[in-house]
């Protein structure tokens, strides 16, 4: 009997080689979103490692260039966008809105789209041990975009892009309809949730 490993039951292995021919509307044969990852980290705490030395502890060193990024890399990144006339979307933490609010009043500005990132990086998903509390912390994130944007996020990629086994079912429930959290295709595909199927759209990163 062969050796069986743990499986889920999200989506289906299927090969490329046994698809149909893949087209976006009007026949257009390729599609893809700039996406920035805006993010908030504690000072001295929390997670956040450090990218020169994995499981070093939080310093003023690997705080302070993460803190590049809002104070100066996002600027640059937001002039380029406009002079390509380029939409953006932005992974982005719900507590920029009290730690970086400029971030957050240019996006708005821009007309770019928010997809839900948690509220910091210094935590994630896995720090939720009961579902109970994750679907708290999702449904906080949720309506805290909501409040200020006039409208809740479609799209959700977790903090580290972290999961519980549960996490796609709390995001359907919430009301997400696309998922970043899962790198293993190039297409888009829907995933199964137990309360109905949610759109799987992120490719690889590096």
């Amino acid at each position: 009997m062969p050796a069986l490993v743990p499986q889920h039951s999200r989506y289906d292995y299927v090969p490329l080689t046994a698809r149909k021919d893949y087209s976006w509307p009007g026949g257009k044969r390729l599609a893809f979103c700039i996406t920035t990852n805006v993010e908030v980290f504690a000072f001295g705490k929390g997670r956040g490692h450090d990218s020169a030395k994995l499981g070093e502890p939080q310093t003023q060193r690997n705080y302070s260039w993460r803190d590049y990024g809002n104070r100066i890399g996002i600027w640059r990144l937001f002039d380029l966008a406009q002079e390509l006339q380029m939409p953006l979307a932005h992974n982005a933490n719900s507590l920029l809105y009290d730690h970086a609010p400029q971030i957050m009043d240019r996006i708005r500005s821009r007309g770019d789209e928010i997809v839900g990132h948690g509220r910091t990086n210094s935590e994630n998903l896995h720090d939720f041990r009961w579902e109970a509390d994750e679907a708290r912390v999702i449904r906080e994130v949720t309506e805290t975009f909501a409040r200020h944007e006039g409208r809740p996020p479609r799209g959700w990629m977790g903090a580290g892009a972290y999961e519980n086994p549960w996490t796609p079912d709390l995001l359907k429930e919430a009301g997400y309809t696309y998922v970043m959290d899962w790198p293993h295709d190039d297409q888009p595909i829907w995933m199964r949730t137990r309360a109905g199927p949610i759109c799987r759209c992120r490719t690889r990163w590096n």
